[in-house]
């Protein structure tokens, strides 16, 4: 079967220990690693059916560590969206969405629709960010949409990649500023 148009490159990016790698395992194989090993590079291909299409689906989990710079890089060229993830109880994560990523992925691909998640929203504590404020923050970077997840509880995981998916096909959303809500989709 030839997929053509229908295969979907998703590069997972955000900074190091976020949860990028175990979203990717809780979706591919159903399991949660405790262990944290920085990944280089790290790839899954599957089939996926969303909105009654069937597409072939390529997860390029990246590494956010400043050493791995140039090699995340040459993924972002074939992106046909991105999985930004920051850490719900890890504000500096989440501070380095607008300060590090945004920038970085905008020089790189100015047109590839971002799918804004936040993980790890099973250890949410006191200090952690809220989902408000990751609502803001989807709205000030316009990102196609907004989800937290957990891979520990398996919370919005498979949405987390269908979304993807979906911002894949319809591309970067162009929003008009709202009064009131959110003009994305949002997920809590």
């Amino acid at each position: 079967m030839s997929f053509g148009e229908n295969v979907k490159h998703i590069v997972v990016v955000g900074d190091g220990q976020v949860g990028k790698t175990s979203l990717l395992f809780a979706y591919t194989d159903g399991s949660f690693k405790e262990d944290y090993q920085a990944t280089i590079y790290e790839k899954e291909e599957f089939e996926l059916t969303v909105d009654n299409i069937l597409y072939f689906v390529k997860l390029y989990d990246t590494a956010g560590q400043e050493d791995f710079d140039k090699i995340r890089q040459q993924f972002y060229k074939r992106a046909n969206a991105f999985l930004l993830c920051y850490s719900i109880p890890e504000r500096t994560s989440f501070d380095n969405i607008e300060l590090k990523w945004i920038p970085e992925l905008r020089k790189s691909q100015q047109n590839v629709p971002i799918v804004l998640v936040g993980t790890k929203e099973d250890a949410r504590n006191a200090h952690s960010v809220t989902t408000e404020e990751g609502q803001a923050l989807s709205r000030r970077i316009k990102a196609n949409v907004f989800i937290e997840c957990s891979a520990k509880a398996q919370r919005n995981i498979q949405l987390v990649i269908y979304e993807a998916v979906r911002a894949s096909v319809v591309g970067v959303q162009h929003y008009e500023e709202e009064e009131e809500g959110c003009s994305c989709w949002c997920w809590g």
